[in-house]
């Protein structure tokens, strides 16, 4: 296996350690993980859009679009629907952030292993492309910070000082759209929109 997946993958085991005291998700409110595999596995577009019907589940859409994205960098409408599907929940940042381990009854290869984790690995830098081709949708891409704090996604806040830069006015507007609990906890543990500064990410709610 993969040397950077066996570490990944011992790192998220201590994380789903501690996030053991919050609520675990209904077995219907997992991804079909065959699903994400398969869609992984697409070399083309046409591949990644025959299996929209059966995308039914918030990470299964970015599973979706962030694929899409990685073949057509230049859509648009992949770009509208990853920002759409922005991880809003714990559960949600969770399944994002464990794509790329082994899933018993889906995984069959570390190949299909190194697929989800270079949509993982990658996701950070398309949101941050994807929020430049459409700012209004900065408010949501600013505000998953709050769940990047929780999971120490530090490439997210890293791609998010280049989107602040670009635009440092129309950033700060979107910011102070965020409730002010919510801005406290990304301006003190994950982003200062003031500077467009990444800020060493320590989970303020541990």
């Amino acid at each position: 296996m993969n040397r950077r997946l066996a570490v990944f993958g011992a790192f998220v085991a201590l994380s789903i350690i501690f996030a053991s005291a919050r609520k675990a998700p209904a077995a219907t409110d997992l991804p079909n993980y065959e699903l994400l595999n398969r869609i992984a596995a697409c070399q083309s577009v046409a591949c990644v859009e025959a299996n929209r019907t059966a995308v039914k589940q918030k990470t299964e859409w970015t599973v979706f679009y962030a694929s899409w994205l990685l073949l057509k960098p230049s859509s648009r409408e992949a770009s509208k629907g990853l920002l759409e599907n922005i991880p809003a929940t714990d559960q949600e940042q969770m399944q994002l952030f464990t794509l790329p381990v082994w899933h018993k009854g889906a995984t069959s290869t570390d190949e299909q292993m190194e697929l989800l984790d270079r949509i993982h690995s990658e996701w950070p830098r398309l949101l941050s492309a994807a929020a430049l081709r459409w700012p209004e949708y900065l408010p949501a891409y600013i505000g998953y910070g709050k769940l990047a704090a929780h999971y120490l996604h530090t490439e997210y806040a890293d791609y998010e000082r280049k989107v602040c830069r670009k635009d440092r006015s129309g950033f700060s507007a979107a910011f102070r759209t965020l409730n002010a609990d919510d801005q406290n906890i990304i301006r003190g543990f994950v982003f200062d929109p003031d500077g467009c500064a990444t800020i060493l990410v320590t989970d303020p709610f541990q």
